[in-house]
């Protein structure tokens, strides 16, 4: 005979029995996740959270932005004709060697 945990009573979720456990639940609708977030937060969560800002976000959002500005300044220099090459061109309509 095959010993299972079935057989032991044993079910998914609650393996054997504890002697001396309590457990306590809440009601989904009594939570309140956001008590306490303005108010209760200690000094140093905010403090902290400002330096991360300042040390790691402002640096990389600066840098990011300066890349991308001139990334759109260097597409826009290099799209751009230089009148110079195209001096010996002439207009249509001026120039003799059209066919008719």
């Amino acid at each position: 005979m095959r010993f299972s945990l079935r057989r032991l009573g044993m079910e998914w979720g609650r393996i054997g029995h504890q002697r001396g456990k309590v457990e306590y639940t809440l009601s989904a609708y009594d939570q309140n996740p956001y008590a306490g977030v303005l108010g209760d937060v200690s000094y140093r969560y905010y403090s902290r959270l400002l330096k991360t800002i300042i040390t790691i976000w402002v640096p990389n959002m600066l840098l990011g932005y300066s890349m991308y500005t001139w990334a759109n300044w260097e597409y826009d220099r290099c799209a751009r004709k230089i009148p110079s090459q195209f001096a010996d061109e002439k207009p249509p309509g001026e120039g003799g060697d059209e066919e008719q």
